[in-house]
């Protein structure tokens, strides 16, 4: 792929994952309208969200290294070794996952009864297995979509994947709105149902153009396919199980703080947590395959070309979101939580928070660049490692400064932690002249913090009766800021524009 594509493959996979992150939000919004707060809303949440946890415990690790791994292989053994082990991680993946629904369907009762023992009895623990039985299969077609679209990405097809997800979203946000009101809370799951299937049915049908399996391959499977895929992912098996339980011991130290802070903190949080997981995916996507292509081929010159072309990119989108959560922290907490019974003072801290984890997203965003790069230059063990020592600093600091600093400690851990590990894992990173890539970092790093303060200075300034047009005004602004300041985020905007404009003309 030539690398002036990078910026703009990655810009484009940005937006196309944002825009099905919105589609989500309409979903919730929508559940919240036909179901609100009842017994048959808890049970799906349980349900659903139990899933998620089991899928992503067993094969998160998987999904997240599977790229690299595949590359690697594809370049050092050859396409059809490459091919060969996918099609007997495949077959595993299918093995594994049947086996799995089918223990769960035996121990359905005893998870109702152990998963919902808050809930109501009787009615409600039937409602929670009949819906766990009926959304097993999610399971596997959900994670053979996933394998799916990274074999795709593998192979440098990265919209197509991205655009059926989002023609999947719509059809699942329209599905609710028309049956809810008929079927109740079975129309999450024929929603889902429909939404799922036509995305494995677009990326199959992708794939069979591709024509890299064949059913007579199938007799060629064997278990040390599988094997190499589970082995390269293997160390980030306890790194996720350390992040969850530092996620629980998060919220019960939350809790012990008072009522209301939990909410508060998951409130503050959503902002970054989409952004996280936006550009987490599209880092997988793009830099990781690249990165990993250009490691496997020896051509360090390459690979710091596309490092430094992602860093641009990811600090490009920095720009956009942090001076919005810290600069103009106040008109859009106000804009998305000044209804119902969320207090003044509530929102003052929800308020504070959303700054916090603006300002701590710029450490988390190193981290993650970093990491990536070194799980692309086959240091996986090594980034996984210090992604456990982080995760027991995390939560060390939390429970020694919680009754210092309260509920803030949460996001100064995680941004001054974050960082740190940054700066680790930098010193292992196969890149020349680091001095410049620090100099880069240090410069866009104040540039966005620079943008945030002058937002925050004109919201303190100017106040209007509506937080959406305060927002708006606010956009505006930081669209003209960013202009301004392109070249010094190395954003060539004007370059960009010249083309796009001499490429119309050619079109027309």
């Amino acid at each position: 792929m030539a690398i002036q594509n990078i910026k703009k493959i990655t810009s484009y996979l940005f937006v196309l994952r944002l825009f099905r992150m919105s589609l989500s939000m309409i979903s919730l919004i929508l559940s919240a309208k036909f179901f609100g707060v009842s017994m048959e809303k808890d049970m799906w949440v349980l349900v659903t969200t139990f899933l998620l946890t089991v899928g992503t415990a067993i094969w998160g690790p998987i999904n997240e290294t599977f790229r690299a791994k595949f590359v690697f292989i594809k370049e050092q053994e050859g396409e059809a070794k490459a091919i060969m082990s996918t099609l007997s991680l495949v077959v595993c993946i299918v093995l594994i996952t049947i086996i799995l629904s089918l223990i769960i369907v035996l121990l359905r009762n005893l998870l109702a009864t152990w998963l919902s023992a808050t809930s109501v009895a009787g009615e409600g623990l039937h409602l929670f297995s009949l819906l766990l039985v009926l959304m097993l299969p999610t399971l596997l077609i959900n994670q053979l979509s996933s394998i799916g679209i990274s074999i795709l990405n593998a192979y440098n097809i990265y919209y197509l994947p991205e655009v059926i997800g989002v023609i999947s979203s719509v059809v699942n946000v329209a599905i609710i709105f028309f049956l809810a009101p008929c079927f109740g809370i079975f129309s999450l799951a024929v929603s889902q149902y429909i939404a799922l299937i036509l995305l494995l049915l677009g990326v199959s049908y992708y794939l069979w153009r591709l024509r890299l399996f064949h059913w007579s391959d199938l007799s060629s499977v064997r278990l040390h396919g599988f094997g190499v895929f589970l082995l390269f992912a293997l160390p980030f098996f306890f790194p996720y199980f350390v992040g969850q339980c530092n996620a629980f011991v998060e919220k019960w130290l939350a809790g012990s703080l008072g009522e209301g802070v939990i909410s508060s903190l998951d409130y503050a949080r959503q902002f970054t947590v989409v952004l996280q997981g936006v550009i987490s995916s599209v880092l997988t996507t793009v830099m990781v395959p690249l990165l990993a292509k250009a490691y496997a081929q020896h051509d360090m010159e390459q690979y710091q070309r596309i490092f430094r072309e992602n860093l641009i990119v990811c600090f490009g989108i920095l720009a956009l979101a942090v001076p919005i959560m810290v600069g103009a922290a106040t008109p859009l907490c106000n804009f998305f939580f000044l209804h119902g019974k969320i207090s003044s003072e509530a929102l003052s801290v929800i308020t504070i928070l959303t700054r916090a984890y603006g300002f701590a997203f710029i450490g988390v965003l190193l981290y993650m660049v970093v990491g990536y790069a070194l799980l692309a230059s086959d240091k996986g063990k090594r980034y996984a490692f210090w992604g456990i020592v982080m995760q027991l600093i995390i939560l060390g600091m939390n429970l020694a400064l919680i009754h210092i600093l309260g509920i803030y400690v949460f996001p100064f851990t995680l941004g001054i932690v974050h960082l740190a590990g940054a700066g680790v894992l930098v010193v292992s990173l196969l890149l020349q002249h680091k001095n410049t890539i620090y100099l880069r970092v240090g410069r866009y790093s104040l540039l966005i913090i620079g943008i945030s303060l002058l937002l925050y200075i004109f919201n303190e300034v100017i106040h209007m009766s509506s937080a959406f047009v305060q927002l708006l005004f606010n956009g505006l602004l930081l669209f003209t800021l960013l202009a301004l300041c392109a070249p010094a985020l190395d954003i060539h905007l004007y370059t960009y524009l010249n083309k796009l404009y001499q490429k119309l003309c050619r079109n027309s």
